[in-house]
């Protein structure tokens, strides 16, 4: 079947018309890969900013400037002390001058006799005899107490359960230690066994099924009361 020469240009002008000004054939040749190059682009914008979200959690770190940057260095420098012996100035030269070295109290008397003697079935008859020099002297005893400790808190997690208070995890990690000495005069007379956390390592997680309205309503119940006077 031969068909005139006007019939076949109007079948190609009907093709572009309804192919957009494109024959089938170019609409076949045409990539098809180009339509979803701006869903390509959002993808990855979407995705990176997810990525991005995870630094964006809140942190802190708790710590106070020391001679010690560990346990083990602060427990290594009070072993040192020895009641009966070590002297106020070795005390200093040691790290532990509550003048220099933040987290070191100065206990008077009174504050040894309400430590170590918090009920009167405890005599003083019952403590170290450090200690009951110590107490008797009165005005001449003092003691530190030691606590230096570095502490970091960091929230961990999915950052918009985190943001929206449906889900919080926080994870703690540091070291804390505690020593306790008295002192009469300038020399020391008594030294608590070392204590403290080596290390520490908690986790906290906190769920909120109703996430911020978990806290509305809290606020709600807590003004209902002076609504209803």
């Amino acid at each position: 079947m031969i068909f005139h020469p006007e019939i076949i240009a109007l079948i190609g002008t009907t093709e572009k018309e309804a192919t957009g000004g494109r024959t089938i054939m170019e609409n076949q040749l045409r990539p098809k890969g180009r339509r979803s190059a701006p869903v390509n682009t959002a993808f990855f914008l979407v995705l990176l900013i997810f990525m991005s979200c995870a630094n964006l959690l809140p942190s802190s770190k708790v710590s106070v400037k020391s001679p010690w940057n560990d346990y083990d260095s602060a427990k290594v420098d009070y072993e040192k002390i020895i009641p009966g012996m070590t002297t106020v100035a070795e005390l200093d030269r040691l790290g532990f001058n509550p003048y220099e070295a933040p987290n070191i109290r100065i206990l008077n008397a009174t504050d040894i006799i309400n430590l170590f003697m918090p009920t009167p079935s405890i005599g003083i008859e019952n403590l170290d005899p450090g200690i009951q020099k110590c107490i008797e002297s009165k005005d001449r005893c003092t003691a530190y107490k030691i606590e230096p400790a570095i502490l970091d808190s960091e929230r961990i997690g999915s950052f918009w359960l985190d943001m929206f208070s449906f889900k919080r995890d926080t994870v703690a990690s540091g070291w804390e230690f505690r020593g306790l000495i008295t002192i009469v005069g300038n020399v020391v007379t008594y030294k608590d066994p070392a204590g403290g956390r080596p290390k520490i390592s908690t986790q906290e997680i906190k769920k909120n099924p109703l996430g911020p309205l978990q806290d509305i309503g809290g606020i709600i119940q807590g003004a209902t009361p002076g609504f209803l006077r």
